[in-house]
């Protein structure tokens, strides 16, 4: 009897070594620089946000506040990082763009615009370039639009899948999953007696990126006749795709009106929390990262970041160049954490601001000014 407990004892403590071996391989394998993420172009945020295998990331805001800017500055900087230097051990993106509030081809107008600005530093909001102004393109600026092509073709033939309207939970799974059975096999294996589903994928190197734009816009059915009903089985496809063929999908959702509120105005409460997200709180539950985006102005707050949100409108016109961005769940890092942004709305381009806290009261007037004249978003 007591040698058959030795054994099980043995058995247990062969099975825990087992664990924490595959455990070790993955601790030896990032000090040798293969769990390398996919860089969202956010230096700060990025730490705790950039891309990696089997994420499932809430991005939410108010309306207006640029979620979508958000979005899209994260998946034109992690393409430009992987087409600049396309190492063969460096991470591949690969998104699946659901855009289900922007048209195809706005969306890619507003990227135009983006790295037209970013690139050669010249103002081309999105109206003019498509001629809706009394103010039309001149030649020159015509000739900066067709110098996008190139990269343009590139970004939708290698990287990005853009599939423009609301979808039902049905399409949306059907679209996933044909892509998937293209980037590899479906399997099944025995593990202790019992049948597993396992995928294998075609290459290692690439990381399969769903993107919901927004969750809200989710399409009923005769069978999920409710919206919370069609977003809570959205979000059931989503987890599966993460759990079982690797993917790090972005859900963007926008916030209940209930921010609004007289209680939360006099409690002055309007920063972001999970259970803001609109018709369901489930992605809350299941996500692994939470970020909110907030616009302080909008609600007449100050930021909690230290610096003076007023301090950004442009006077000339009323544009709001200040946003922060918040981690409010992170399950294997630092939550809480407030990062403060710069907003060029006009291309919806954001970057990072210095912590307050590190910069001279001589030096916060220059990074004002260079914000406000759009010199900052060059640098």
């Amino acid at each position: 009897m007591r040698t058959m407990q030795i054994q099980n004892k043995m058995n247990k403590t062969n099975l825990q070594e087992s664990t924490f071996d595959l455990l070790q391989q993955e601790i030896d394998s990032g000090i040798q620089g293969k769990n390398e993420a996919i860089p969202i172009g956010l230096k700060r945020l990025g730490k705790y946000a950039n891309i990696r295998p089997r994420i499932l990331t809430l991005l939410f805001s108010t309306s207006g506040a640029g979620k979508s800017s958000m979005m899209d500055t994260i998946i034109l900087n992690a393409c430009d990082s992987h087409m600049s230097s396309p190492t063969t051990n460096k991470l591949k993106p690969d998104f699946q763009l659901f855009s289900m509030e922007r048209s195809k081809l706005l969306r890619i107008a507003k990227w135009a615009s983006f790295t037209i600005f970013r690139n050669e530093g010249v103002e081309i909001p999105v109206p003019k370039l498509l001629g809706w102004w009394d103010e039309k393109l001149t030649k020159e600026e015509y000739s900066l639009v067709l110098k996008q092509k190139e990269y343009i073709d590139c970004l939708l033939n290698d990287y990005v899948t853009i599939y423009e309207g609301a979808k039902s939970p049905n399409e949306f799974y059907s679209v996933m999953k044909t892509h998937l059975e293209s980037k590899g096999t479906y399997d099944k294996i025995i593990k202790k007696g019992k049948e597993y589903k396992v995928y294998i994928k075609n290459t290692d190197n690439e990381i399969v990126i769903p993107v919901i734009d927004h969750g809200n816009l989710i399409k009923t059915t005769q069978v999920l006749p409710s919206k919370k009903q069609a977003i809570d089985k959205t979000v059931e496809m989503v987890q599966g795709f993460r759990d079982l063929e690797s993917c790090s999908p972005f859900w963007v959702a926008q916030v209940n009106r209930s921010i609004s509120s007289v209680s939360r105005i006099k409690d002055n409460e309007h920063e972001l929390m999970l259970e803001d997200v609109k018709e369901s709180g489930d992605v809350g539950d299941a996500c692994d990262l939470a970020l909110s985006l907030f616009d302080p102005i909008k609600y007449g707050q100050s930021s909690k970041t230290g610096y003076k949100p007023v301090d950004f409108i442009d006077k000339s016109d009323g544009s709001n160049y200040f946003r922060s961005i918040q981690i409010l769940k992170s399950t294997y890092g630092q939550d809480s954490l407030r990062i403060p942004l710069a907003f060029n709305g006009f291309c919806g381009q954001f970057k990072e601001l210095p912590k307050r806290n590190s910069m001279s009261e001589s030096e916060y007037p220059t990074l004002v000014e260079n914000v406000l004249n759009k010199s900052y978003f060059l640098t």
